[in-house]
């Protein structure tokens, strides 16, 4: 029976089987007239009976949707990010693999503080591509968010608009996926690269736990939630080696970053001996227990990354002069260093990607590996004498005149 208030349900037969649809009168925008629109819920051999239809209804919000929205039936974006926001936010797109905490987190802060707040009372299929462009733009010149964030608040944008899509919720095209932005920064710029004297003096100007932490990170390249998440029976003195299997993120334990990241790291004699000497002082050093563990916590957890950096890490490169106040710096500055470091003593790729427990090369090529303005002139000096030498013959004083510095006046 018809219900202009809640719709109706129909049997029909398609090409899959009986299928029930859901009914629902719509304001028709060419003429203003009110029609039938009907929405598939699925096989009735899947479904069920009436009641289970009904419910499929109701787990799909159609009747707030279609009936309940003050926008005639067109769903808002607000609408479609609630649905993927209990539907979509929690399942991997690309495999279907439920997202880890941390990720759900950082997807649930982008659409909480940027996107719902501009977006939410918008109808989706009246989103431009343009204004989106302007206003993603507007949160990197106006409000001063790098390009890394802002693309990051555009993907999740975007994800919105895809989930939409498989869900049918709105058949409008993703207005996301024709907008462009830059990526990231300039990371070379962003990301202060330490000489092994200068992580030393800050290394020296700590006291344990918070000396050896630096120290491991510095040595091994772990991240900050690896270390942070490391008990004593995986430091293995024995074997000269580290066993990374978990990371410590919003106060929980989970999975490492990635499937390659759960690996062995090389823990050499200088090291082992730090990590004995803190473990002989903490009151926590049973095989179970945290190699980081937190005093206020009862050893129950390990401390928190962003503490320990906002009260001893910055504050010592700051003393030892190595930094700037100003200056953006974390552990993960210890990580570029290391693997610029071990490239430029070693020149095999392949001994930094293990290092990293990176997947892929390109990864570590493309992001890890930095270049030194020092090694830039020597490259560039080195060009210059090839190039010299291929001219012209030999001449004395040709290695001083490459690396002399321009005189004063411009040659014409």
């Amino acid at each position: 029976m018809a219900d202009k208030i809640s719709g109706w349900l129909r049997q029909r037969e398609r090409a899959d089987g009986m299928t029930w649809l859901w009914c629902h009168q719509q304001l028709r925008p060419s003429d203003g007239k009110m029609v039938e629109n009907t929405i598939r819920l699925g096989l009735v051999a899947e479904i069920g009976d009436e009641n289970a239809a009904w419910r499929r209804v109701g787990e799909l919000r159609l009747i707030e949707k279609y009936v309940a929205n003050p926008t005639n039936g067109q769903p808002t974006f607000g609408w479609l990010a609630n649905h993927y926001i209990k539907h979509g936010l929690p399942f991997n797109k690309r495999n279907g693999h439920r997202k880890s905490k941390g990720t759900i987190y950082c997807y649930q802060h982008a659409l909480n503080d940027f996107i719902l707040p501009r977006w939410e009372d918008e109808v989706a299929n009246r989103v431009k591509p343009l204004s989106i462009r302007d206003w993603l733009f507007n949160l990197h010149d106006g409000d001063d968010y790098d390009w890394q964030t802002v693309s990051k608040i555009k993907m999740v944008m975007g994800q919105v608009f895809d989930h939409a899509d498989v869900y049918d919720l709105e058949t409008c095209r993703n207005p996301v996926s024709k907008v462009r932005v830059p990526g990231s920064e300039d990371e070379d710029r962003e990301i202060r690269i330490l000489q092994p004297k200068e992580t030393w003096q800050i290394v020296s100007r700590l006291q344990d736990p918070e000396r050896t932490l630096v120290l491991l990170i510095a040595a091994t390249g772990l991240r900050i939630s690896e270390a942070l998440a490391l008990q004593w029976k995986h430091v293995r003195f024995e074997a000269n080696s580290i066993w990374v299997e978990q990371a410590f993120r919003l106060s929980e334990i989970t999975t490492t970053k990635t499937k390659s990241s759960k690996a062995s790291v090389p823990m050499c004699i200088a090291l082992a001996e730090f990590l004995q000497n803190w473990r002989s002082q903490s009151p926590y050093h049973r095989e179970s227990d945290f190699v980081f563990a937190s005093d206020k916590l009862n050893g129950k957890k390990p401390r928190t990354g962003q503490m320990v950096n906002r009260c001893y890490l910055k504050p010592a490169a700051i003393a030892a002069k190595v930094l700037k106040t100003e200056e953006r710096f974390g552990f993960h500055s210890l990580r570029h260093s290391l693997s610029t470091w071990v490239n430029n003593a070693t020149k095999d790729v392949k001994v930094v990607q293990t290092l990293l427990r990176h997947s892929n090369p390109d990864i570590t090529v493309g992001t890890y590996i930095h270049a030194v303005p020092q090694e830039n002139l020597n490259a560039q000096g080195q060009y210059m004498m090839a190039m010299m030498k291929g001219e012209h013959p030999p001449q004395a004083g040709t290695d001083a005149m490459v690396n002399a510095k321009p005189a004063s006046t411009s040659i014409q």
